[in-house]
């Protein structure tokens, strides 16, 4: 019987340290890809951003510098200054898509919700975009931050797949915390499409450029142990739903993998 139970415990002891040794390697990976993230962000930052900024101050030197009666050389450099403040823009975009502040200083819920605010302020191929974030039950202790920035990395292609392809109205984020668990789920009322199709092929009549999107999306998901689903069809829509396990906590009775 002693025996029995020793074994029992040694048994025990091994499952915890495997479970705890997958969560070390899932929080590593993840670092290491925001690690990237960030690295790209300072270059661009640093290197094309601060060209930019210069590409512009020398065109604003240049129009004051600019002869009267050239009505047309005045033309070209407001037009190269547009292009250049377009330029500008997207790289601000890109800067913050690849590392975007707020996840870091405020948190999950806020960085949804300046997801949501920046999709909704521009009109998509359809019109203007409705983006709702919804935040349901609440946690002792925050999130992990790689399981944070995991869950943020989903909604934001999530979102982005609705707003590129989609042609929805109305998008819904909703994340809804529980006791071991966290659920993210992002539906729209746009096209939709065929889930298997877009896995099977990658491309969709050469127009939907998706499979690698929604793979990525699980491939987070698996990484914490968790899982990725996603429902759409032909006209009906799409909903992207992420079930993310709280590290170090498992609700009694249920195994250790939504």
């Amino acid at each position: 019987m002693k025996r029995q139970v020793l074994s029992s415990c040694r048994r025990l002891r091994t499952a915890r340290e495997r479970e705890h040794a997958a969560e070390r390697f899932a929080e590593r990976a993840v670092e290491a890809q925001e690690a990237e993230r960030s690295r790209l962000s300072r270059e661009i930052h640093d290197g094309i951003a601060q060209r930019l900024a210069s590409l512009g101050f020398h065109l604003s030197a240049a129009e004051r510098a600019l002869p009267e009666h050239h009505p047309e050389a005045l033309a070209q450099i407001m037009m190269a200054r547009r292009l250049c403040e377009l330029s500008a823009a997207e790289t601000r975009a890109a800067i913050g898509g690849l590392r975007p502040p707020v996840l870091d200083d405020l948190g999950l819920s806020a960085a949804l919700a300046t997801l949501a605010r920046e999709a909704g302020d521009g009109p998509g191929p359809s019109g203007v975009i409705d983006v709702t974030v919804t935040i349901e039950g609440e946690l002792e202790d925050e999130l992990p931050d790689h399981v944070q920035t995991a869950l943020y990395r989903i909604a934001q292609e999530a979102v982005g797949n609705s707003l590129r392809h989609a042609s929805a109205t109305c998008v819904d984020l909703l994340l809804e915390h529980s006791f071991d668990r966290v659920r993210l789920r992002v539906t729209d009322d746009g096209n939709g499409f065929s889930v298997r199709d877009v896995l099977a092929q990658g491309l969709v009549r050469g127009v939907r450029p998706d499979c690698y999107g929604l793979r990525g999306m699980r491939e987070r998901a698996e990484l914490l142990g968790g899982r990725v689903a996603v429902k759409s069809r032909p006209g009906a829509g799409t909903a992207v739903e992420a079930v993310i396990p709280i590290p170090g906590l498992r609700a009694p009775g249920r195994p250790s993998r939504p």
